[in-house]
């Protein structure tokens, strides 16, 4: 990939000169960047400036959002979507306290997001300036943003004079783009952001280095799988791929692999994305929320290889780690062995891309077996098993809820709907709590690639942010948003956002008056279980149609597939679907 470094002198239109905030910008231009989402605040006035300047000539511009994680969020959603760093910004103080939750989240999601934010100037620093996050200072009106921020982020660092700023920078950047990807964070005082700066960038190369593809293995480690391979297929024991979320490079490989050794494919919750549901080896999702044929495809007493591709190997993962999964016949392959801790009792641990390991494999396979196995790779969106709801060879929970008429609206059959009636590119952004539990096991799709969870650190309202960075990475490409009431309450007000952008976001609401996956796993382990209400009734179509979004008041399926959702996807703006659910039936709780 070919980066061209942004222009390097003072444009001529914009007589004030040229400072270390023109220069960030040109950072960020370098690296593809082309919003930085925050709220502003007075110590950062320059670089918002800088980023005026830079949107007049058709360079990064600010997305003002309407508090500071919803701005993680939509960076952090646009560093998924299109694979580039994202970037953020807030002000000193509370500003840089408010991010937390978003850095949090990004982080477990391994989604590379630069944070700039605010310091007080640093001559005034212990002396209790507004807003002070000095570094290491214990007064109890200081809020020390590199301490707040360091433990979520892969750097977090105070730049106190110009001349450190391109050095840090570069760090910052550096370890935001290597495995794990992550987010990274610098405080900068207002008197670097206008200390005059340099014509030229100093590493006009750093994209390149950072953005190039990588492929390495630990090459003992794969000899030794492909021993073990040859063993297991040679004695006509089967093989189990246990795919991860970090598995989307590898998606086509793994289907063709699965296909050429038989293997049955199953999932984690957000490794589901990278696996069609219609494949003919596809047992659906182990662990929360999951599938029983996944199960069941791990306890067959014939596997004798289970290869855990791209999975952090946390609870809902393995099922509360369940030795079905975690034993000796693991393999964990992964390209950081930063999680190899979590599997001990693996028999190899192979550290190394994806890719180059699976095309290994796949070489090795065909070359070894060309006579005795079937070296055929299905063809994209045309597997043998039919398209239909759900895939015939995964085992659903009460199926008939899919086709049920009744009201309130049974959660199954709204997002059924969902997936039907949109179009194949529309993105699913997908909240945590109910959300996550109904759509794990019951949403299928051949596109179920262009879905998007969050289980790291799953945070309620992740998904309204996201969806609207998606949506700017995606422009004219719908976007559905599918989130709670409750956790609509604590982010909705990105709606606004959406507004200003006209960005084609459904925001489905779904509706059951109540925090509700906490309300029913306490009825599932509580001798006194709590209903936790949202007791105060709202109108949420009333509140979006108040900031000038398109909205609608679902409660029966009739209702719902009377919307017209080619308009919906293809309007300049967003529209809310206020969908009553059925606040009664409980989601699949608990794992398979």
């Amino acid at each position: 990939m070919t980066q061209t470094a942004p222009v390097s002198s003072p444009q001529a239109a914009d007589p004030s000169p040229r400072t270390m905030s023109d220069l960030l910008v040109d950072y960020l231009e370098l690296f593809g960047v082309e919003h930085v989402f925050g709220v502003p605040g007075g110590h950062i006035t320059r670089l918002y400036e800088a980023l005026a300047i830079s949107e007049q000539r058709g360079g990064p511009r600010s997305i003002i959002t309407r508090h500071e994680t919803g701005a993680m969020f939509m960076a952090a959603g646009y560093a998924r979507e299109t694979g580039k760093l994202g970037a953020c910004c807030a002000t000193t103080g509370p500003g840089a306290s408010n991010l937390v939750t978003g850095v949090v989240t990004s982080s477990a999601d391994h989604c590379p997001v630069l944070i700039i934010s605010g310091q007080s100037a640093l001559k005034f620093a212990g002396r209790g300036a507004l807003q002070e996050s000095s570094p290491h200072l214990r007064y109890p009106d200081n809020a020390d943003s590199l301490s707040m921020l360091h433990s979520s982020t892969r750097y977090s660092d105070l730049v106190s004079n110009a001349d450190q700023l391109e050095h840090k920078l570069a760090a910052a950047l550096t370890a935001a783009m290597r495995p794990l990807r992550g987010p990274v964070h610098l405080s900068i005082p207002p008197e670097v952001l206008n200390a005059p700066a340099p014509d030229a960038i100093a590493y006009p190369n750093l994209a390149n280095l950072l953005m190039a593809p990588q492929s390495f293995v630990d090459q003992v480690a794969l000899d030794k799988l492909w021993e073990r391979l040859q063993t297991v297929l040679g004695a006509g024991q089967k093989v189990v791929i246990y795919v991860g979320h970090e598995c989307g490079p590898v998606r086509e490989e793994l289907a063709a692999f699965a296909t050429l050794i038989d293997a049955a494919l199953i999932t984690t919750q957000r490794g589901k994305t990278w696996v069609d549901p219609y494949h003919p080896q596809s047992r659906g999702v182990f662990g929360g929320w999951g599938h029983s044929t996944a199960r069941e495809a791990l306890s067959d007493p014939a596997v004798g290889l289970i290869l855990a591709v791209g999975t952090a190997m946390g609870q809902l993962a393995t099922a509360l780690w369940d030795p079905v999964l975690l034993n000796d016949r693991l393999v964990h392959i992964h390209h950081a062995d930063t999680y190899f801790a979590r599997t001990p009792m693996a028999a190899i641990q192979v550290c190394g891309t994806l890719s180059r390991v699976f095309a290994t494999l796949i070489d090795r396979v065909k070359a070894q077996y060309h006579h005795s196995l079937e070296a055929t790779t299905p063809p994209p969106n045309g597997h043998a098993v039919p398209h239909g709801y759900p895939p015939a060879q995964i085992t659903i929970k009460g199926l008939e809820a899919y086709d049920s008429e009744a009201v309130p609206l049974k959660p199954q059959r709204l997002v059924r709907e969902l997936s039907d009636r949109c179009p194949p590119a529309t993105r699913f952004v997908i909240d945590n709590g109910n959300c996550l539990s109904w759509s794990v096991h019951f949403m299928f799709s051949r596109q179920m690639e262009n879905y998007r969870w969050s289980l790291g650190q799953p945070s309620m309202g992740w998904a309204v942010g996201t969806a609207v960075g998606v949506a700017l990475a995606l422009p004219k490409t719908p976007v559905v948003c599918l989130v709670g009431d409750g956790s609509y309450l604590m982010y909705g007000q990105e709606i606004t956002v959406a507004v200003e952008e006209g960005l084609p976001v459904i925001f489905v609401l779904l509706n059951d008056q109540a925090y509700g996956m906490i309300k029913h796993r306490h009825r599932q382990t509580s001798k006194h279980p709590q209903d936790y209400l949202i007791r105060t009734p709202i109108d949420f179509a009333l509140m979006a149609q108040a900031v000038g979004a398109q909205s609608y008041t679902v409660r029966t399926a009739q209702e719902l597939i009377s919307l017209d959702y080619g308009e919906m996807c293809s309007r300049s703006g967003p529209t809310l679907l206020d969908v009553y659910i059925d606040p009664e039936e409980a989601p699949p709780l608990g794992v398979a």
